[in-house]
């Protein structure tokens, strides 16, 4: 007599889900793995025509994890009798219908050129892979089948900057179901278990964000440059007030940034907010004054103020000749929308570890400061660009996409240029 089987409930609805993809994700122990074979399983036992395969980045960890969890999957239902199973191959058949599950790794691209006939396709581990190869996986899964086409993605959310977030969670994707799952939902997880799960989290809030709640992590940074931004507190949603917009800019054309923002003091204290980013590849000054024009009013321009990059002030650049004359960049800038006294770039850059220190201070103890949750380059860039042993910003790390800190640089400017004595005066800012 065949066992009962036992599915969460959490599950149950997705059973029947016929989406082209079902993404499973969540905190450790959720069962969303469990899950994945159970699904496979009761298919693969109901009607005829379904091929299976099971995907790991690298091929030798599919043994110890896929295939033997969708072996005990069968065992569980008590139908091992049912199916031939080549442990050499790693590939298992079910003798009545002919259904089989394969298993496959992406360092071994060769075998899985020669696979054919895929009807669905399980990945274990999604974050493992790079985008490209989920499109090669994605275009492989085609042609007329007698059942639906699916691939199940299950994995924890160990990066937030991770391709599947931007693909799936960031954008709205035709035919796609998101489950989210902690172990919270798994019925069947043991107490010791979730004792062990609680204690390592107790030692890693990065640790606690992915593994216990579900929710997106970030990789580590060993020396953070900026250790005090927190992001559900600095960041949201801004609204732009009725005050004069500042514009810090460094010069950097891979990419050339320029962030805005507002600061000012009112009764109730004073107010940072950045509200917008302008990145650019491979383009020069005059490309950047074209991109302002088009970006904001007549009025915007002619009560804005603008810092950035000293060194400027010294070195010419491309797009250089104006009218005949060498100007460096912040001549043009300045000429571009008549600043004169609003263009307010001191004659040398901060100090990076001093400004590194007010960066931490005002994060840590300012009252109201927030950057607006479009600003996905500066954000990434606070959150991972990492410090040296001196203090100063590790240029090690710069050919990173988040550790070029080309926006927290503009960040930095902006700071010692509105912001030059709140370590020194912090009652000025509210700070008590």
């Amino acid at each position: 007599m065949q066992k009962e089987i036992l599915v969460n409930d959490i599950y149950l609805p997705y059973l029947e889900n016929t989406d082209r993809y079902l993404i499973l994700y969540g905190s450790a122990g959720s069962g969303k793995s469990v899950f994945a074979a159970q699904k496979i399983i009761l298919r693969l036992t109901t009607g005829k025509g379904h091929r299976f395969l099971a995907i790991r980045k690298v091929a030798n960890t599919l043994r110890s994890s896929v295939y033997q969890l969708l072996i005990d999957t069968i065992d569980s239902f008590d139908i091992r009798k049912e199916f031939t199973i080549n442990k050499s191959e790693m590939r298992i058949t079910h003798d009545a219908t002919g259904n089989e599950i394969l298993m496959g790794g992406l360092d071994d691209v060769e075998k899985l050129k020669s696979i054919t006939g895929i009807t669905s396709v399980w990945i274990e581990e999604a974050t493992e892979l790079k985008a490209d190869d989920f499109d090669q996986i994605d275009l492989r899964l085609r042609g007329e089948t007698p059942h639906y086409k699916q691939i199940i993605l299950s994995f924890n959310p160990i990066d937030e900057r991770h391709w599947l977030k931007e693909r799936f969670f960031d954008n709205e994707v035709d035919g796609c179901s998101i489950l989210k799952t902690t172990y919270r939902d798994n019925e069947f997880l043991d107490d010791e278990y979730k004792r062990t799960l609680e204690l390592k989290a107790k030692v890693n809030p990065n640790y606690y964000r992915i593994y216990v709640l579900g929710l997106w992590g970030r990789e580590d940074t060993e020396k953070p440059f900026i250790y005090n931004f927190n992001r559900d507190k600095h960041t949201g949603k801004v609204a732009r007030v009725d005050k004069e917009l500042r514009f810090s800019t460094d010069f950097n054309f891979n990419p050339f940034v320029t962030i805005v923002g507002q600061a000012w003091f009112d009764k109730d204290g004073h107010h940072i907010r950045i509200l917008k980013e302008h990145a650019m590849v491979n383009k020069g000054v005059l490309d950047k004054i074209e991109l302002i024009k088009n970006s904001y009013t007549q009025k915007d321009l002619a009560t804005c103020l603008w810092t950035g990059d000293a060194t400027q002030r010294k070195r010419t650049v491309e797009q250089n000749i104006v009218n005949g004359k060498n100007l460096h960049a912040w001549e043009q800038i300045d000429r571009a929308f008549n600043l004169r006294r609003r263009l307010q770039v001191p004659n040398v850059n901060p100090n990076v570890s001093t400004s590194r220190d007010v960066c931490n201070f005002i994060f840590a103890l300012h009252p109201d400061i927030i950057i607006d949750e479009g600003c996905t380059l500066l954000i990434n860039e606070i959150l991972y660009t990492e410090a040296d042993d001196e203090g100063k910003i590790n240029k090690k790390n710069r050919n990173k996409e988040s550790q070029k800190a080309d926006a927290l640089d503009c960040l930095r400017y902006y700071f010692n240029t509105w912001c030059p004595d709140i370590m020194q005066r912090p009652e000025k800012y509210g700070i008590r």
